[in-house]
């Protein structure tokens, strides 16, 4: 029988993250969903996450049945360990320990409070291809991690065996009409991907989703049904495509690492402040953050002139407003140094994006010239 491109895929980004076994999915909330199920997370379980996070991981929690518990962040952007460390033993069923742009914060001291508490560790590495602590890759600390592109690679055959079965009562195939909508919208968005047009219309497509926020716009679906076909398997485009992404991640992992050396020099010349990161993590940032005043100010001048210095998130849920926030169990002013944190916080690209000629016109908007 010919193997399919999503197995081969799938073998393939095993041996890239040093991994028992990998399983790809049509979106990285339907991987943690997978993940969860496999962990016995049960409906009115609570499940800690980083209050600096997007939709897609809280949905997954939800869809479980299970209770998101928002934990405050530190400098890092990750989960502050004391915010775990507060919490009854017992009380959280997993948390999901996500590694922010890259980053894996305080990591040995996060490890240590999940164990103290007998919180089950799901590693979130969708920002955080190839990273490392010390000699060890970050995604094989936990039960398991959801990866880039909808991947979930799992640390023990006890726990793929769990995963295959959740698959199997939840998952369908990718249907032939999603996978040719995606081969159409790749070749229709190649000629554009990382050009100032692509920054603008971006920009400009946040702008319209903050505008229908403001207006009262709901983004949430009604509820959150674990139904049958929730979960998409990856189909044979996006394997395809991954492979060839997978294929290219020593090349832009070297020009990612040069962009962030740029950026420091850049912020270093300028006396902005650099983003702390502890001596064992080595790591490859997918974005670099910088907290600034006037931060939508410094956001808009950018956007319109198609240069991607970002704002997102937010929100603690990003890109839920506060009338969505309730919906999935935020309290306004239960992590206040996320929520400051997000009115300030703005961050630039590393990949192929960027160049010197781009960061020096990104400078001179943060400098506010």
């Amino acid at each position: 029988m010919t193997k399919n491109l999503r197995h081969e895929y799938e073998e393939a980004f095993s041996r890239f993250a040093d991994a028992p076994a990998a399983r790809s999915f049509a979106l990285g909330r339907h991987a943690l969903f997978i993940l969860l199920k496999a962990l016995d997370v049960h409906p009115g379980d609570k499940v800690g996450v980083c209050a600096f996070t997007c939709l897609a991981v809280v949905e997954a929690v939800k869809v479980c049945g299970a209770v998101p518990v928002y934990l405050d962040i530190d400098e890092h952007l990750c989960i502050d360990p004391q915010e775990i460390l507060i919490q009854d033993a017992g009380s959280l069923k997993a948390v999901v320990l996500q590694h922010t742009f890259g980053n894996p914060g305080r990591f040995e001291q996060l490890l240590a409070a999940c164990n103290k508490i007998g919180a089950k560790i799901v590693e979130d590495c969708a920002h955080s291809t190839d990273c490392s602590w010390g000699d060890k890759k970050l995604g094989k600390f936990g039960e398991g991690a959801v990866r880039p592109g909808g991947v979930l690679t799992v640390n023990s055959t006890a726990l793929l065996e769990k995963v295959d079965r959740q698959i199997e009562r939840f998952a369908a195939p990718a249907s032939q009409k999603s996978d040719f909508i995606l081969a159409c919208l790749r070749r229709a968005y190649h000629p554009f991907s990382n050009s100032r047009l692509d920054c603008y219309l971006g920009y400009n497509y946040s702008r319209l989703r903050s505008l229908l926020r403001f207006r009262g716009k709901s983004f949430l679906k009604a509820g959150f049904p674990a139904c049958d076909g929730y979960v998409r398997l990856a189909g044979e485009t996006k394997a395809k495509a991954a492979l060839k992404q997978l294929k290219n991640w020593p090349r832009l992992q070297q020009l990612r690492l040069q962009n962030t050396a740029m950026i420091e020099e850049s912020f270093s010349n300028a006396g902005l402040s650099l983003w702390p990161r502890e001596p064992q993590a080595n790591i490859t940032l997918m974005r670099y953050p910088l907290r600034v005043y006037k931060k939508w100010e410094i956001v808009h001048r950018a956007g319109v002139r198609g240069l991607d210095i970002a704002g997102w998130y937010s929100s603690p849920v990003h890109p839920l407003a506060a009338f969505d926030l309730a919906k999935v169990d935020y309290r306004q002013g239960s992590c206040p140094r996320a929520e400051s944190t997000i009115e300030r916080l703005v961050h630039l690209p590393t990949n192929e994006s960027l160049n010197k000629h781009k960061l020096q016109a990104m400078m001179k908007i943060l400098n506010g010239h």
